[in-house]
């Protein structure tokens, strides 16, 4: 798009319009080489930068897709946007992102993101900091395993490493994920119509904006410009259940007032199950 046909930014709302048009996610090909029913012919795709927080790689030598699906945990990369969907999308079908994910003979993982043409092969050479500690993805409480190998493979194929795939929106990462088309509310939905569609099996994310620091909750200060899961609501009370991907750990309870008040957008999926 020219910047010619870009629309006026005048309000957040519009600016999630120039950010999030609508349509898929971008698709794209790993490389020449790469061809259907020839999926080792694709190369392994590899990261020039461990990224922010980060001064090395260490091999993630624990368990791939263990049978035990934990929740998808944000590290210090600054990629919500991806991970919020992960952790949404794992809310509602836990197995569905795993089984994206192969194994091959030479310790590389293929991986099939459903909205680009080709598979993408990475290793499982994960970021660490100077302690030789993880800081990007995991499972909480875990290693890396199938959270870390698919952030690198979205970090390849988005951003072409870490530090770039700080810059995104929540739409795009779950049409990335599942190949399918979302919808971008800027009008909030109630807690009744977010019961619905939980119970129809869809997964929603919700964003904030550059104020909603403002706001308080039980789990302090709303962070600006972040995306959470929404995982439930009380169609009595009004209230909305969202898990941050930061402390996936936590649901976070805020009244029909402060979703308002503190979020920009909902991104919501057809059902998954």
């Amino acid at each position: 798009m020219t910047a010619e046909r870009q629309p006026r930014v005048r309000t957040w709302r519009r600016s999630l319009r120039a950010l999030a048009p609508s349509g898929r996610a971008r698709a794209a090909s790993v490389g020449a080489e790469a061809s259907d029913g020839a999926e080792m012919d694709a190369p392994v795709r590899v990261l020039s930068s461990p990224g922010p927080a980060a001064t090395g790689w260490r091999l993630d030598a624990g368990p791939l897709t263990p049978p035990r699906p934990l929740r998808p945990r944000q590290g210090r990369v600054g990629d919500c946007w991806v991970i919020a969907p992960m952790l949404a999308i794992h809310e509602t079908d836990p197995r569905r992102l795993p089984s994206l994910l192969s194994a091959e003979d030479d310790g590389t993982v293929t991986v099939r993101l459903p909205a680009v043409d080709a598979p993408i092969r990475v290793d499982r050479q994960m970021p660490v900091a100077a302690s030789g500690t993880f800081v990007a993805a995991r499972r909480d409480g875990a290693n890396p395993g199938w959270v870390g190998v698919l952030e690198k493979a979205v970090a390849a194929h988005v951003a072409g490493g870490y530090t770039a795939l700080q810059r995104g929106v929540a739409r795009f990462g779950l049409e990335l994920l599942l190949g399918l088309r979302v919808r971008t509310l800027l009008r909030l939905p109630s807690a009744a119509q977010i019961l619905a569609w939980r119970q129809e099996g869809r997964a929603i994310t919700a964003s904030t904006h550059p104020l909603s620091s403002l706001l308080p909750t039980t789990h302090g200060p709303l962070p600006r410009s972040h995306v959470y899961a929404v995982v439930g609501a009380d169609a009595v009370s009004g209230h909305v259940r969202l898990r941050d991907p930061t402390r996936p750990e936590r649901v976070l309870v805020v009244d029909a007032r402060t979703f308002g008040r503190g979020f920009l957008s909902v991104d919501v999926t057809p059902p998954l199950r």
